[in-house]
């Protein structure tokens, strides 16, 4: 183990059994401006994790007696740190681990310092009060989460009250009533499931918190729009959403503070959807995961809407 060095920044914590990439991680990181500290196997690390409560830990995958992944998983059960796994392994298999066992990010060897530096720096200018989790300090979210969405879906996922007023941006459509319910409930009755930080919905996973879709365990690339929208998507429940309410949602704004008409917001929707859908193929004529409705709306696929996996259990149930 050593002691912390370079600036009186926040601290780095690096796990790694090899020095030469030791060596390459405190130089990046203490040019990002951090204080590092150091550990060379998964033991010592968890110990320093737990004494000075880093801002950020890096962690090498393949070390003897503890393996990587083991560290992360004892380091996430008391820190809230930003833990980025370094390993040479980079198939989609070894990233989902490391992300199912805590991590935030994953950097696959040979390490490229400018790159890492680059991503390093961001979590380094995050207010150090709120990384050190203190009972007084606000939750430490990453630097670009949205303040009022965040909020709101703090709201939801607690289970509380939404509004959904015409001043929210979420008015309904003339004519048609708008049933079901944003949140947890109406997650579970579409048959959401609630993973640790995952949401899964029919073989579709996401973790809101990192911004990590995986199809049929197939990780799923996409612009942060899709995924934002994906995720605002998923926690409607069996709420019906408008282009409009989407949009809103997407922008954080308001019928007062839009600067868009509801038509541009469809157009805009529409694209976004029609890229969702192909990412994650979603058929729209077939959807397993989400309809498509008259008058630019959107709603998750029902539980009696037949599709795909229900259909088929229906079949089966009727046959015995």
């Amino acid at each position: 183990m050593s002691e912390a060095s370079g600036a009186s920044g926040p601290i780095a914590l690096v796990i790694e059994d090899d020095e030469d990439t030791t060596a390459l991680l405190e130089v990046v990181l203490t040019q990002a401006g951090f204080s590092v500290l150091t550990a060379d196997n998964g033991a010592d690390g968890i110990a320093l994790a737990r004494e000075h409560r880093p801002a950020l830990a890096t962690i090498d995958v393949t070390m003897p007696e503890m393996d990587g992944l083991e560290a992360t998983r004892r380091i996430r059960e008391f820190s809230p740190t930003y833990i980025v796994i370094i390993s040479s392994k980079s198939q989609e298999r070894d990233i989902l681990a490391g992300f199912d066992a805590g991590a935030d990010d994953y950097v696959p060897k040979p390490i490229r310092p400018v790159e890492l530096r680059a991503r390093l720096a961001a979590v380094a200018r995050r207010p150090v009060a709120g990384i050190a989790g203190s009972a007084s300090a606000p939750a430490w979210e990453p630097a670009d989460v949205d303040a009022a969405r965040s909020a709101y879906l703090e709201r939801v996922v607690a289970g509380q009250p939404i509004d959904t007023s015409a001043t929210d941006g979420t008015e309904e459509v003339e004519g048609e009533e708008d049933t079901g319910q944003d949140g947890r409930d109406g997650m579970l009755e579409v048959g959401m499931r609630f993973v640790g930080s995952w949401l899964e919905f029919r073989g579709l996973r996401i973790n809101p918190a990192r911004g990590i879709v995986v199809v049929d365990d197939r990780l799923v690339d996409m612009p942060q729009e899709q995924t934002d929208l994906l995720e605002i998507l998923m926690y409607a429940g069996t709420r019906t959403l408008t282009s409009r309410q989407l949009a809103m949602r997407l922008r954080g704004q308001t019928e007062e503070t839009s600067t868009t008409t509801a038509m541009q917001d469809q157009r805009w929707v529409e694209a976004l959807m029609t890229g969702l859908r192909l990412r994650i193929k979603d058929e729209e004529s077939a959807p397993r995961w989400f309809e498509t409705l008259p008058n630019g709306r959107y709603r998750l696929v029902r539980p009696d809407a037949g599709s795909g996996d229900d259909a088929a259990t229906q079949d089966d149930a009727g046959g015995t």
